[in-house]
């Protein structure tokens, strides 16, 4: 063979390696490019798939092709890429590496940006700051609004919320003005993060951002704040956002609103969801929602049964969780087949703490301590009546002094000490049933003894044996009880109100 089509071919090979790498590392920028737009567009997961598949190409080139002219472009892409899909303890080499032998300053800037989003994920503030220091001054006005923004997260996260709101204002990153103004609010300057959620309004706006800033709002500046920065949001660009972000906004201002007490106004934003999506998941859920506000507004048990009546047709027409829940709810307080004193106590403490009705609990008080005026459990029920019918305390005041002038409840209403008081809780727990109940939520190594109801005193049993020689006790008797004292004591806790398995226990009187 002569050497002209050996060198042909020697050439030919080394552009077809050229143009092998060459395509790999266009394919990577490419995935990186769909990256940017999805974080644009706000979309999360497309993001991170699409920088995932970009590191992938990019650790192709570098490490087939290490010595080729875009080798330090790839490794920054691959570092980059690890970072912003979430495998930041994947990312840490190929960035380390970038910092060492990358020339570029452009690609090292790159490199300082990604590795401080992860040691922000590491909950490093400090160090983050100090690694993009140097950015913060680019020539790139990019890469300088990326630094102010990671800075000012980092001051954020050191709890310098002025600070902060000083590096967000200096970043065009759309992400920037949405954190100042929460940081504005957590350094108690609402006036001034209102005011900027009023121009934010005006641009752009996306359903992901605005959700969480209006928990903000209604955290640092009340929920009636939320609600009015709401409706300024949807007069200006409610038409972009759509539908379904529109009632998703409108139903959580309205559980806001209801958490914080406003009912009428609750119930007018769960109207609107209906109004505007009628047929829709949301618009079932904001049905429901005003029926539990309904039922927390009766004053009598038909209301109650009214209410019901009407969420039976929305379970028939579609369960949600909500309905579900809620329906569960009333057949606790409804459908109560214990006529006893016990059950109709349970059913007013149900009405109160599950349910959420103060009115119509505190008239199944006042029932309850008018049917049974001999049991030990009436004045309870007028005390707890006292927080839900203040109109009406003077007379159960009255009522108290005069005819309950020395129970335990009583006693405890005016502060004083009665050491019947535990007693009396013992025996209510008893009397309602839950006993048994508590004792076998408990698991095995935390079992204890079931309350002993009476005054707390001295034992009738014999006393224990005398010490051993080496001053440890001697073993308790075979099937003893723990006595009060001895660590496994404690009575079990009433369990807490049907349908709110994690709220906080309210004052029991």
């Amino acid at each position: 063979m002569s050497r002209v089509p050996i060198l042909l071919l020697v050439v030919a090979g080394a552009g077809a390696a050229g143009c092998v790498y060459y395509n790999a590392m266009w394919s990577a920028e490419q995935l990186a490019k769909e990256a940017r737009r999805a974080e644009q567009r706000g979309s999360s997961f497309d993001a991170r798939s699409y920088w995932a598949r970009a590191a992938m190409k990019a650790e192709s080139v570098v490490v087939q092709h290490p010595r080729s002219r875009w080798a330090e472009a790839a490794l920054v892409l691959q570092g980059e890429g690890l970072a912003k899909s979430g495998a930041c303890d994947r990312a840490a080499i190929p960035l380390g590496a970038a910092a060492r032998v990358v020339r570029s300053e452009a690609l090292r800037e790159r490199a300082a940006l990604a590795l401080a989003e992860c040691t922000l994920a590491g909950n490093a503030p400090a160090t983050a700051a100090r690694q993009v220091a140097d950015v913060t001054t680019s020539s790139d006005a990019g890469r300088r609004s990326q630094a102010a923004l990671l800075t000012g997260r980092a001051a954020e996260l050191s709890g310098d919320y002025s600070a902060a709101a000083e590096w967000y204002a200096r970043s065009a990153a759309p992400a920037a003005a949405p954190a100042r103004a929460r940081v504005l609010l957590a350094a108690g300057r609402a006036p001034e993060a209102v005011a900027l959620l009023d121009t934010l309004a005006r641009r752009r706006v996306r359903e992901g951002d605005w959700g969480p800033l209006l928990d903000e709002v209604a955290h640092w500046a009340g929920p009636d704040t939320a609600s009015r920065t709401l409706d300024e949001l949807l007069a200006q660009e409610g038409r972009r956002l759509p539908t379904g972000a529109r009632g998703r906004l409108l139903l959580a201002d309205g559980d806001r609103l209801f958490t914080a007490g406003r009912a009428p106004a609750a119930g007018a934003r769960y109207a609107q969801v209906v109004a505007l999506m009628p047929d829709s998941l949301e618009g079932l859920e904001a049905r429901v929602r005003a029926l539990r506000m309904l039922a927390t507004q009766a004053d009598s048990v038909a209301d109650l049964v009214a209410v019901r009546a009407r969420l039976g047709t929305l379970v028939q027409s579609g369960a949600t969780a909500d309905a579900r829940a809620l329906d569960a709810l009333f057949r606790h307080v409804l459908d109560v087949e214990d006529v006893q004193e016990g059950g109709q106590f349970r059913t007013a403490e149900l009405v109160r703490d599950s349910l959420g009705a103060p009115h119509l609990a505190g008239r199944l008080f006042v029932d309850f301590a008018r049917a049974h005026p001999a049991s030990p459990f009436a004045a309870k029920a007028l005390v707890a009546a006292l927080a839900l019918l203040p109109d009406a305390r003077d007379s159960l005041v009255a009522a108290l002094d005069s005819r309950y002038p020395a129970s335990p409840y009583t006693l405890a209403l005016r502060g004083g000490d009665s050491p019947a008081f535990a007693a009396a809780e013992d025996f209510l727990a008893q009397s309602l049933g839950v006993e048994g109940e508590a004792l076998r939520e408990l698991p095995p190594v935390a079992r204890v003894a079931p309350p002993v109801p009476g005054p707390r005193g001295p034992t009738l049993d014999p006393a224990p044996s005398r010490m051993s020689q080496a001053g440890s006790p001697a073993p308790p008797r075979a099937g003893a009880r723990p006595r009060p004292g001895q660590g496994d004591d404690e009575p079990p806790r009433r369990p807490r109100p049907a349908g709110q398995p994690g709220s906080p226990p309210r004052d029991s009187l």
